[in-house]
């Protein structure tokens, strides 16, 4: 982020103060953007940072929550990052076999850079999001489990 608040500032700063701009720099901009973004989701998720309503979540049982967690993360987080990686898998492909470059006069190559960060972030997410269910529906069988009882061998 600080990259970021630097480019950006610099770029202001160039423009207006310089009465200098770069479409290149405006370019990096929207690169470093990307990257932050799409690792981002999957930090937050980590660090359970995330957006969620409250409301419902804050007067569930630890238990309930434990089986929110896991069916959202299965039945949510999962099948939209498998469709987002179906889907940009293409899109980024493509860029990358065309080389494509910025469309601007004096822009960045590598365009499929960014796009490209669609793939890792999801990546990401998924294996996020598998981490967490697995996670969830281990604490929930050692929650249902009675105490004293033997765990089958092999689990």
């Amino acid at each position: 982020m600080a990259l970021l608040i630097a480019l950006v500032f610099g770029n202001m700063a160039g423009r207006y103060v310089f009465g200098v701009g770069t479409t290149w720099l405006q370019e990096l901009e929207m690169y470093v953007l990307a990257l932050t973004v799409m690792t981002s989701i999957a930090y937050a998720m980590r660090h359970d940072d995330h957006v969620r309503i409250d409301i419902f979540y804050s007067q569930l049982s630890h238990t309930g929550r434990l089986w929110l967690d896991s069916l959202t993360m299965l039945f949510i987080a999962l099948p939209i990052a498998v469709l987002v990686l179906y889907y940009s898998w293409p899109y980024v492909q493509t860029s990358w076999a065309r080389g494509e470059r910025s469309p601007n006069a004096g822009g960045l190559p590598w365009r499929f850079l960014p796009k490209g960060m669609i793939l890792v972030g999801f990546a990401l997410i998924f294996a996020e999001a598998l981490r967490q269910a697995m996670s969830g529906f281990r604490r929930l069988f050692f929650h249902y489990r009675r105490p004293g009882q033997p765990v089958a061998p092999g689990s």
